[in-house]
Parts: C-alpha cells; sequence; structure tokens
C-alpha cells in the first residue's frame, strides 16, 4: 500500500502489483529494420519506440489514470550510422509515492531503455518517468475543473515575447558544440525553449512525428 500517512490522508493507492517489477526486465517492440539515414534523422524527432515510457507503468494500480511524466537522456559517444542496427534492454527501476494537490496519494514509477548497436556499444540510456493517481481522488479535488477557469488569452505583446524567446533558442548553439561538463558551472542558466502556447490543432498533431503515425 502506499507510503502516505494514513492519519493525514485516509486515501489509499493499491500497489501491491509494483513491487514485484521494481529492478525486472521489461519486453516490449524491437525496432528490427536496420537504420538508414531517414531514421536516423527522425531519432532526434521520435524514433525510440512509446517516447521509451514503458518501463516505467509496469504493474497494476486499481482505478488509476496514468499520464507521462518526462525523460532524461544520457549518451554515450557512439554516433548511430546507416546500417547500424540497434538493441533496445528495458527495466522497471522503482517508484516513489508523493501527496500532491491534484489526487493526493501519487505514485511516479521510473524505467530505463538502454540503447546499444549490433557490436554491443553503448549508444544511449533513457530514464522515463510514469505518473499515476486515483481517477475519482481526482475529480473529487477538481484541482483542473474546466467549468471553473476560462481558457488564457494571449495579447500581442505576450505573443510577440514568445516569438523572441523562440527565437533565441532557435540560434542558440548553431556550432553543435555542447560545453564539457567542467565548464558548466551552478547557476549557468540555458536558454529557455518555449513550448505553446498551445491550441486543439497542437494538442491534436503533438504525435504527428512518430515513426508509427507518419
Amino acid at each position: 500500500m502506499s507510503s502516505v500517512d494514513t492519519e493525514q490522508n485516509p486515501t489509499q493507492l493499491d500497489l501491491s502489483d509494483l513491487g514485484k517489477w521494481v529492478g525486472k526486465p521489461v519486453v516490449f517492440a524491437e525496432m528490427w529494420d536496420p537504420c538508414n539515414a531517414t531514421d536516423i534523422r527522425r531519432w532526434v524527432q521520435a524514433m525510440d519506440y512509446g517516447h521509451g515510457c514503458h518501463p516505467s507503468c509496469i504493474g497494476k494500480i486499481p482505478g488509476s489514470h496514468l499520464i507521462f511524466g518526462g525523460e532524461e537522456w544520457w549518451f554515450y559517444g557512439s554516433r548511430i550510422r546507416p546500417g547500424d542496427k540497434l538493441f533496445q534492454s528495458r527495466r522497471f527501476d522503482g517508484y516513489d509515492v508523493a501527496d500532491t494537490k491534484l489526487a493526493g496519494p501519487t505514485v511516479f514509477t521510473r524505467g530505463d531503455t538502454v540503447h546499444r548497436n549490433q557490436h554491443g556499444a553503448l549508444v544511449a540510456k533513457e530514464r522515463a518517468t510514469a505518473i499515476r493517481y486515483l481517477v475519482d481522488e481526482a475529480k473529487k479535488r477538481g484541482m483542473y475543473d474546466k467549468e471553473k477557469r476560462a481558457p488564457k488569452r494571449w495579447s500581442s505583446e505576450e505573443i510577440d515575447e514568445i516569438n523572441k524567446q523562440r527565437h533565441q533558442w532557435i540560434l542558440s548553439n548553431r556550432e553543435g558544440h555542447s560545453p564539457h561538463f567542467k565548464e558548466v558551472k551552478v547557476g549557468d542558466k540555458l536558454p529557455r525553449r518555449v513550448i505553446g502556447p498551445h491550441s486543439v490543432v497542437t494538442f491534436a498533431l503533438e504525435c504527428r512525428a512518430h515513426r508509427q503515425n507518419i
């Protein structure tokens, strides 16, 4: 069961099915065809199967809803070239439980995907996070109840500022050279990448770059 204090929050998540998966390998679909130049271009868009989210989605939590909580990537210097074959190994890393305003007890599950080429060389590792919470509890709290808030209206000045930030991000790192870790200092700021403003159309087309959708 959830580790959230039951005296403060009587609502509980049934996590009995998660424990048996912690640290275990996870098997999902593989890319069987060798990489070609087009695949390499799409890698930076959405080549990784299902965002690599699958190994973070293991285990059944009755009455829960799941949302993708983002991912982190580590690259190890092995280049991907036309003709390469990529192999993936996946594992469920574990989970943490926190009390959130959205739905009370909320579980954050982690899953790893490791990419190697046909020579066994390590190409990349990705860690995905999934967020799961009880649907009924979230509805009861109504934190994001659409009936209680009006759609955001963007002024022309706000749009101009967003476009300025987007342009600055596009121009950043045009040389394609990332700083060495010794060159990075505490407090350094990265250029901000603007995502949005969103509309019905942008949400509908969010997955348009995925290999399975093109």
